[in-house]
């Protein structure tokens, strides 16, 4: 997993919240500050796992990341790499697969790691049928006027996006850090403590992942 840059995200628990708000209120999003959310809900979801106390419900938070990429991608200009299933990149004006990745530069972000991919099969059934027209009517250049705010088109009327779970991810967002404080404080003895370099090693590198996802816990 690529180190993240602490000024490059917000905490989990913050990410949540800011994304709640944007949903519920409709209002434009911010889009540093959507890009930070969208990074760390990526980098929680490949850091939490069943060898580790750190758990989040995949699936849920999985609907979160999608939901952020369709802000990200209906919100603002940009380009698009799209790949097929083969990993193997479609040029632009060519058949739109149905299979495989869409990776989103929006214009503005620069940084190397400005990567924000997402797999075609989990794209919001609109978001796919318009992005499928403009890949091969327009091109790879995207803005928001392609994903009108209307859900019907001449394919027929598409369900609203929705994210389920909300008193689930809610908890495990508050929760989430006071625990990822206490296993970062035991972790901080445990170093403290060991000879073995090795073993030192491995203990830094699980604080650095709670922090990669909750921020500074040093406090």
């Amino acid at each position: 997993m690529a180190r993240l840059d602490r000024r490059d995200k917000l905490a989990l628990d913050e990410a949540y919240r800011y994304y709640r708000a944007l949903d519920k209120n409709g209002e434009r999003p911010d889009l540093y500050r959507l890009v930070k959310c969208f990074k760390t809900v990526t980098v929680a979801l490949a850091v939490a796992g069943d060898a580790h106390q750190f758990k989040l419900t995949r699936q849920l938070w999985r609907r979160i990341q999608q939901a952020m990429f369709d802000k990200l991608i209906t919100s603002f200009p940009g380009y698009v790499l799209v790949s097929n299933e083969g990993g193997e990149q479609v040029k632009a004006k060519e058949h739109f697969p149905d299979e495989g990745s869409v990776e989103f530069h929006p214009d503005g972000c620069r940084r190397a790691d400005d990567l924000f991919q997402m797999e075609i099969k989990h794209l919001y059934p609109a978001t796919q049928y318009r992005l499928q027209k403009v890949w091969e009517h327009k091109g790879a250049r995207t803005s928001p006027e392609d994903f009108p705010n209307e859900q019907c088109s001449a394919a027929g009327c598409f369900m609203k996006p929705v994210v389920l779970g909300e008193e689930v991810l809610s908890e495990e967002s508050d929760s989430g850090k006071e625990k990822a404080y206490h296993e970062w404080w035991d972790l901080y003895q445990q170093a403290y403590c060991t000879k073995d370099e090795r073993e030192k090693h491995m203990i830094y590198r699980r604080m650095d992942e709670l922090e990669s996802v909750w921020g500074s816990l040093f406090y």
